[in-house]
C-alpha cells in the first residue's frame, strides 16, 4: 500500500511539473511563473528554478530580461555550461545588451562577440562617479551591501564613506543632486550609466526631508522610464511614496503600514483598487503583491 501511495505521490507531483511546461502561457502567467523562479533562486531551490526557466523557454516567446538573467544564474549554480550557453545563442540584442555587463557573464561576456559590439562607457565618467559615490552612502547609511559596486568601480570604503546617519547623508546627497541637476539637467543613462540611474533614484526617494523638490522630480523620473533611463518601478515606488507622505491612497502597493514577520503580517498602506493591483504592478514591470509581501517578510526578519 505504501509504494503504490508513493507512486502516486511521485506521478501526481510529475504531472504537476509537467503541467507547469505548458507551453501555452497567457502574459499573466509567465509573469507569475517569472516570479516564482526569482523566488526559489533566492531561497537556493536551484532544481525547481530550473524547471520553472523550462517552462518559460517551452513557451518560444520573448522572455522578460530579469528572469533570463535569474535563470542563466541558476544554471551557473547547476554547473549546467551547455545549456547556458544554448540560452545565451538564442538572445535578442536587447536582453544580450542588459547581461553583458552582469556578473553572471563575467567570464562569458569575453569570449561572446555579439557583447563586444555593446559600449558600457559612460559619456561623463566623472559625474558617473560622483554619483555611485553618492548612491554607495545612500545604501551604506542604511546598512545596505554596497560592496559588489565599490569593486566594480574600483573603489575602497575609506575614500568614499561619509561616516554619517541616514538623515545627514541624505542632505549631503540632495544638496549634490540639485546642484548636479543645476549644471546637467536630469542626467541620462547614456551620460553616467545604469548604477548612477539607479543612486539618483534613490537619493530622490529618500528626500522625505525636502517634500516638495521630491515630488518635483516625479514627472523627470517618469520621463526617464519612457526614455528607458530607469526602469517603471521606480516611478512606481516614488509616486507610491509620495502619496502616503501626502495622507493618500498609494497605486502600486509599493508601502508598508505593518510589517511583522513574527505573526507574518505585511499590511499594505492604503492603497487605491486593490482588486486590480497585480494589473498595474504587472504593467509597471513589478512582482506579484503576494511574492512582494513574502519578500519583505523575508528581509525584515534578517
Amino acid at each position: 500500500m505504501l509504494q503504490i501511495f508513493s507512486i502516486f505521490l511521485f506521478t501526481f507531483w510529475h504531472f504537476a511539473l509537467e503541467t507547469d511546461r505548458e507551453p501555452k502561457l497567457s502574459e499573466t502567467e509567465k509573469w507569475k511563473l517569472g516570479w516564482r523562479m526569482v523566488i526559489s533562486s533566492m531561497e537556493k531551490d536551484y532544481d525547481l528554478g530550473e524547471l520553472q526557466l523550462d517552462s518559460l523557454l517551452a513557451t518560444k516567446s520573448k522572455i522578460d530580461k530579469r528572469f533570463v538573467l535569474t535563470g542563466l544564474e541558476i544554471l551557473k549554480h547547476k554547473n549546467k555550461d551547455e545549456k547556458f550557453k544554448q540560452v545565451l545563442q538564442n538572445l535578442d540584442n536587447e536582453t544580450l545588451e542588459f547581461l553583458c555587463n552582469k556578473p553572471v557573464l563575467s567570464s562569458a561576456a569575453t569570449k561572446l562577440e555579439r557583447c563586444k559590439s555593446f559600449n558600457y562607457e559612460a559619456d561623463n565618467p566623472a559625474l558617473q562617479l560622483q554619483l555611485i559615490k553618492m548612491y554607495i552612502n545612500d545604501q551604506i547609511s542604511r546598512s545596505g551591501n554596497m560592496d559588489a559596486i565599490i569593486t566594480t568601480y574600483k573603489l575602497t570604503k575609506e575614500e568614499v564613506v561619509y561616516g554619517k546617519d541616514n538623515m545627514s547623508t541624505d542632505a549631503e546627497n540632495r544638496k549634490q543632486l540639485k546642484e548636479i541637476f543645476a549644471k546637467y539637467g536630469f542626467p541620462t543613462r547614456k551620460m553616467v550609466g545604469e548604477d548612477a540611474m539607479q543612486g539618483i533614484f534613490f537619493i530622490i526617494q529618500h528626500a522625505d526631508a525636502d517634500k516638495e523638490w521630491q515630488q518635483a522630480q516625479l514627472p523627470k523620473v517618469e520621463n526617464a522610464v519612457k526614455k528607458g533611463d530607469m526602469d517603471g518601478q521606480r516611478y512606481a515606488y516614488l509616486y507610491d511614496r509620495i502619496k502616503i507622505n501626502s495622507g493618500e491612497k498609494q497605486l502600486y502597493g509599493t508601502q508598508f503600514a505593518k510589517v511583522d514577520p513574527v505573526n507574518k503580517v505585511a499590511e499594505l498602506a492604503l492603497t487605491e483598487d486593490l482588486e486590480n493591483l497585480d494589473k498595474r504592478r504587472m504593467g509597471m514591470g513589478m512582482m506579484p503583491i503576494e511574492t512582494y509581501k513574502v519578500i519583505m517578510l523575508k528581509s525584515v526578519s534578517k
